[in-house]
């Protein structure tokens, strides 16, 4: 389930990401998917503007230890009809998004917390919203030094 090596994975596709030099993990993209999304040098999505996580064509939500937003990007507003500014500041799993309040998926973020260590995982999930439940994969990371999870959602429903 914890699947982050010293130097990190791809937060979509799971290749090793290249080492920066540092010892501590981090999240972003390997150079394939960054430069199949434009962004050379691949860089640490969580040093990405607000204005360029609203080009990403995935959903990006960042949450601290607790789980409350502290980043929500447009893709993810769209995929879930909810406003960026009426979840800012709000807890994802309890006033967001309570149907993922459950252990297949709140359950994997406190443990992650709880276990106090770099980690990531990734899993397919039911969204139910009020225009129609949504299949997404989910890719979730958690970065103790930083008190920061990061919830990647990628769209399978293409219809």
């Amino acid at each position: 389930m914890d699947r982050i090596s010293a130097t990190g994975t791809c937060v979509l596709c799971d290749r090793p990401l290249p080492s920066g030099g540092g010892t501590e993990p981090h999240i972003g993209f390997c150079p394939n998917c960054a430069a199949e999304l434009g962004m050379i040098p691949a860089e640490d999505v969580l040093g990405l503007t607000r204005e360029d996580l609203d080009l990403l064509p995935f959903g990006f939500v960042t949450v601290d230890s607790e789980g409350i937003v502290e980043a929500f990007n447009a893709f993810e507003s769209q995929l879930s009809g909810l406003q960026a500014a009426r979840v800012m500041g709000r807890n994802f799993f309890r006033d967001v998004a309570p149907c993922t309040a459950v252990k297949e998926f709140e359950g994997r973020f406190r443990g992650m917390v709880e276990r106090g260590e770099p980690g990531m995982d990734r899993f397919r999930y039911l969204f139910r919203f009020t225009s129609g439940e949504r299949l997404v994969q989910i890719t979730m990371t958690y970065l103790p030094d930083k008190k920061k999870g990061v919830l990647i959602v990628r769209n399978l429903d293409r219809a």
